[in-house]
């Protein structure tokens, strides 16, 4: 495998070299005019070094018997990004940037995440090897922005756009042309982009994308304590071994309200359009997904927070396709830290407790209680569900600490616990495949160091 992955850099760095992108950025970075050789240009370096564990569950399968991995994995996760950023003048700038992230003793290998839904090809959320990280060009004054390159593209509180960047190779990663308009403390950002799949064979320009997606997501000022948010974005496909073509639209609004202590952020998106099969029969989707964050905080140390996720599942009795599928949104950070849930087919209850003991230590915990709202509807790689009445997952409990060491070094560490719920016991005991009910342990310890250098 070692072996392999060498040969894999070396042909990618190749790639690289001979890509269209590197010409684009020979061009830009050496300055084409005399004008542009007066701009600025930061160097920066980023690593991040990230030992998990996983037991009685993996990334794919729940309990002491998946079908492929392990049930119980240490590995060690590690991502390093280099790159420059040129000032060329005081609107135009640009970015080039390489991303190496690598799996090391994880129990899966590349085969394992082949995507039917992609035609087939690899897309490891976890290792991929020397790859072309954010490398952009934008122009930028005071009330327009143009964006264009690889880049990542979240807003908000990050759960319908988010740069799923805790996964190692990163979950995210558009290649998009973006614009941006602004009048005092509103804006609108309009784009169109491809997002980009990991496969730590093939440089990233060399083969297909994953989903096509534009929109629109704005942000008004409605008060000094209230700010309302429209979104409107699609997610297409039409090269897959599922399905002829996915052509979906989804649309709706954040509110958040902030005054005092308190805060409240809510969300809400309607999920429509139609999923072509392969015969050419057309299914309806009709899909909805909310959130509602609350919180107060006591003082600069203490704050206590409550969430509530939804997200419809696909009822089978019924013609239409009602599972929400999340969008282009993080998951790591909002239903518990092992990841087991995500924003589709859930009910999330949960309570969080946070601790500042000094402005640069912060502890949390965290309590969830899981439900589906189709139990038969998928679950993880269960793409039937489980075979089980009660639709009750299970309940998590996470405690995550943070430590800012210094400007550029950062250190994380966090534990967690599942609880498996009426659902899995059901399903056990009517001996459903590659599943059994024992309590998942997760832990992680994590180390990142950041670098910047004007040269």
């Amino acid at each position: 495998m070692q072996s392999t992955r060498k040969n894999s850099s070396k042909n990618k760095l190749w790639q690289l070299f001979c890509s269209p992108v590197a010409a684009l950025v020979f061009l830009g970075f050496t300055g084409a005019t005399a004008a542009w050789a007066t701009g600025t240009t930061d160097i920066f370096l980023e690593i991040r070094e990230r030992a998990e564990h996983q037991e009685n569950f993996n990334d794919k399968f729940y309990g002491t018997t998946p079908k492929i991995g392990e049930d119980r994995d240490t590995y060690l996760l590690s991502r390093i990004r280099l790159g420059l950023v040129r000032q060329f003048t005081e609107q135009f700038s640009g970015k080039v940037s390489l991303q190496d992230s690598r799996a090391i003793d994880w129990a899966f290998d590349d085969a394992d995440w082949t995507k039917s839904e992609f035609s087939g090809i690899v897309n490891n959320p976890q290792d991929d090897p020397l790859e072309l990280g954010e490398s952009w060009l934008q122009y930028k004054n005071d009330w327009f922005a143009a964006k264009a390159g690889r880049q990542a593209i979240y807003y908000g509180n990050k759960r319908v756009f988010g740069p799923g960047a805790w996964k190692n190779s990163g979950k995210w990663v558009w290649d998009a042309i973006k614009l941006s308009y602004r009048y005092g403390e509103n804006w609108l950002d309009a784009f169109y982009g491809e997002t980009m799949l990991h496969d730590p064979e093939v440089f990233s320009l060399d083969h297909r994308h994953g989903y096509a997606g534009a929109g629109l997501y704005g942000h008004i000022q409605a008060a000094d304590f209230l700010a309302v948010e429209p979104i409107l974005v699609t997610k297409y496909n039409d090269s897959s071994n599922d399905y002829a073509e996915k052509d979906l639209l989804y649309y709706g609004t954040r509110l958040l309200f902030k005054m005092n202590n308190v805060t409240v952020d809510a969300t809400a998106l309607q999920q429509t359009g139609e999923v072509t099969a392969m015969s050419g029969q057309q299914t309806d989707a009709d899909a909805f997904g909310c959130n509602l964050d609350l919180q107060y905080r006591f003082n600069p140390q203490w704050a206590v927070s409550s969430t509530y996720s939804f997200a419809t599942g696909d009822d089978k009795t019924t013609q239409d396709n009602e599972r929400f599928d999340g969008v282009y949104g993080a998951s790591d950070k909002f239903y518990g830290l092992i990841n087991l849930m995500s924003w589709s087919n859930l009910q999330d209850y949960g309570l969080l407790l946070n601790f500042r003991p000094q402005k640069n230590i912060e502890v949390q915990a965290e309590y969830h209680q899981f439900y589906a709202d189709e139990i038969t509807d998928t679950w993880r790689a269960y793409k039937t569900g489980l075979d089980a009445d009660s639709d009750h997952y299970g309940n998590e409990v996470d405690l995550v600490a943070k430590w800012k060491l210094n400007a550029n070094w950062k250190l994380r560490a966090a534990t967690s616990v599942f609880l498996p719920g009426d659902a899995l016991e059901e399903a056990v005991a009517r001996q459903q495949e590659f599943l059994t009910n024992d309590t998942a342990y997760a832990a992680f310890v994590q180390i990142s160091y950041t670098f910047t250098q004007r040269i």
